[in-house]
């Protein structure tokens, strides 16, 4: 339960977060308060970790792509798209059943397009495909972890009231 009752505030989700590292904490921000306030930092700070990555280009690949892609990760992160099968539901009715969304594996999440990311990245479709995808699809699994994390922190900085 919140400080104003039922309803769990933006200041309720900013002081759980004193037990999580700036870039969880300025990403939960983002995401959880709709505060974009630091959202330079935390652009910085998404930047430098995929850079920590060591990722290499190849010369016909735009020299900020490694860049792109770090932001492009945040962005996608913080405001995934809706699943339009599904409705961000993850399930589907069929018939008297309700089953797992085929469409978005029950995420409730749609995955950014080859196209998407290769027009984003200013790369070729086939190494946005086998190069690219796979490395923004870690950085959303590190922003999964973020997430995690900040459910757990949020629970017990709410029970412990």
């Amino acid at each position: 339960k919140g400080t104003s009752g039922k309803r769990i505030t933006p200041g309720d989700v900013a002081a759980c977060m004193v037990h999580v590292d700036r870039h969880t904490y300025l990403y939960a921000l983002s995401k959880y308060c709709l505060d974009d306030n630091s959202r330079t930092e935390l652009n910085a700070l998404a930047i430098a970790n995929v850079k920590g990555l060591g990722y290499v280009l190849t010369e016909n690949e735009p020299e900020d792509a490694v860049e792109r892609l770090g932001l492009m990760a945040l962005s996608f992160a913080i405001s995934p798209s809706r699943c339009r099968h599904c409705k961000g539901t993850g399930q589907v009715k069929v018939g008297d059943k309700v089953e797992v969304c085929q469409k978005c594996s029950g995420t409730g999440n749609m995955s950014i397009s080859v196209r998407r990311l290769a027009d984003a990245m200013g790369v070729g479709r086939w190494r946005a495909q086998k190069v690219w995808l796979p490395r923004f699809q870690l950085l959303l699994s590190d922003y999964q972890v973020r997430d995690d994390a900040v459910q757990r922190v949020i629970y017990r900085g709410l029970m412990d009231g």
